[in-house]
């Protein structure tokens, strides 16, 4: 049946996905340094990620290719054949990118050893926690340069240029492992949960700075948005993890929103035959927000690299059925996950050298320090924050009042809408008549 097979096909899909990840992770051994990697645990990673690939494709077939007569493919066609060959065709293309930003990011880290290098590693990891004698956790061992001077301008050169060939598979990856998932279908539920009001998702401060209709700066946003919620007190705020997956869930409903508002009004002025002077000013409006929204969003993936999968992104991996797009994200994940490690090694290398000159490491980056007009556009967000919070409940507690008496929007009913005892929050729902556009 359709369900069984369904239920196969998401167990395959889980198997390779698992077995990808574990076969990118054993490439590099428990923590990946700027060395190169051992030749046998890359060779048999290599032969791991072939095998999967191969499976991936034989499961979803091209596009134009012809089956034998008497196969299984052929006598069980199945009913998303035409989008597993356009998932398959996605495999094949996008396969070899990743398997050449694995290779660069390879060499990237052999380019340098303890022979010749400028710097030494005591130990291949060290141990963060433990229990009862068995490792928990390892991290990487802090580099440990040769000459008390710091590095030469030659090698300084050459660990900056490692960091930027490093920066360039975390790139690559990132959209491929977007464009994997997004190519995933929607859940039912995860649409279901969307709120129709984008303003109640994201925030009004977030709200009011993505729809700004010139000289939107991504960058500057982030930055202010590493300081929201702290004492602005610190030069080097970075957002936490669970803030920049909040915030990132937070942008794709309030994207799904602005989506489905900016096609319904797009059919809505098609429709108009007298076009005023306002005609198709809430659909650039709406339009320009998702533009801005997704300018952020890639910036928030460019700084944390490491950050967890969204609500969205966690159902689409936990139901995909589709082994092309399963082996493809789970490639793309490991990659990202061992170039950020990577990358944070060639950091650690420049903290040891200027800490050695005496200066700051001025490759870290962190978010620009607040200034006048930061503290002006905080207190103006925070208090238009406040004004709209106080509105929506003053609008909830007339609302509810209103109901509880029997009185709704066309005048008064014969009997009260909720009894004292019985006020549900179902109940005493009201539903507004109003038009909502400005609340996009």
């Amino acid at each position: 049946t359709s369900d069984a097979r369904r239920e196969r096909d998401a167990r395959d899909a889980r198997e390779t996905s698992e077995t990808v990840a574990e076969a990118c992770a054993r490439g590099w051994g428990r923590v990946p340094l700027l060395r190169a990697a051992a030749s046998e645990a890359r060779a048999s990673a290599a032969k791991t990620l072939d095998d999967a690939y191969a499976r991936a494709c034989e499961a979803a077939p091209s596009v134009g290719s012809v089956a034998m007569p008497g196969s299984e493919r052929e006598s069980m066609p199945s009913p998303s054949s035409g989008e597993r060959g356009r998932s398959g065709e996605t495999l094949r293309e996008h396969w070899e990118c990743l398997r050449a930003l694995d290779k660069q990011l390879a060499n990237a880290a052999a380019s340098f050893s303890d022979d010749d290098g400028a710097f030494t590693y005591a130990s291949a990891y060290e141990v963060a926690r433990e229990w009862n004698g068995v490792v928990l956790e390892v991290k990487a061992p802090k580099p440990t340069l040769k000459s008390p001077n710091g590095l030469s301008k030659e090698e300084y050169k050459k660990v900056i240029g490692a960091s930027q060939w490093i920066r360039g598979v975390i790139e690559g990856a990132t959209r491929i492992s977007l464009l994997s998932i997004e190519a995933m279908p929607v859940p039912a539920a995860w649409q279901e949960s969307l709120q129709a009001n984008a303003k109640e998702t994201i925030g009004v401060r977030l709200y009011n700075e993505l729809s700004v209709s010139y000289g939107f700066d991504p960058e500057a946003l982030a930055d202010r948005e590493s300081f929201w919620g702290s004492d602005l007190t610190e030069e080097h705020a970075v957002m936490s993890d669970i803030d920049v997956v909040a915030q990132l869930d937070a942008l794709e409903k309030a994207e799904a929103v602005w989506s489905a508002k900016l096609k319904e009004q797009q059919t809505i002025d098609s429709l108009e035959t007298l076009k005023t002077w306002g005609h198709g000013s809430r659909a650039k409006t709406l339009a320009r927000r998702l533009r801005n929204s997704s300018a952020y969003r890639r910036v928030l993936y460019a700084r944390y690299p490491n950050a967890e999968f969204t609500s969205l992104q966690q159902m689409k991996l936990a139901r995909n059925d589709n082994v092309a797009l399963a082996a493809l994200a789970s490639y793309a994940g490991g990659l990202i996950r061992v170039a950020s490690s990577l990358r944070e090694r060639t950091l650690d290398v420049l903290e040891v050298h200027h800490a050695a000159l005496g200066e700051a490491n001025p490759h870290r980056k962190s978010p620009k320090p607040f200034g006048v007009f930061d503290y002006i556009s905080f207190t103006a967000s925070r208090t238009s924050e406040l004004v709209y919070e106080l509105g929506k409940s003053l609008e909830r507690t007339y609302d509810g009042t209103r109901a509880l008496v029997g009185v709704d929007g066309r005048g008064c009913s014969a009997q009260p809408t909720a009894a004292l005892a019985d006020r549900s929050p179902a109940a005493i729902h009201f539903v507004s008549d109003t038009d909502d556009s400005d609340d996009d």
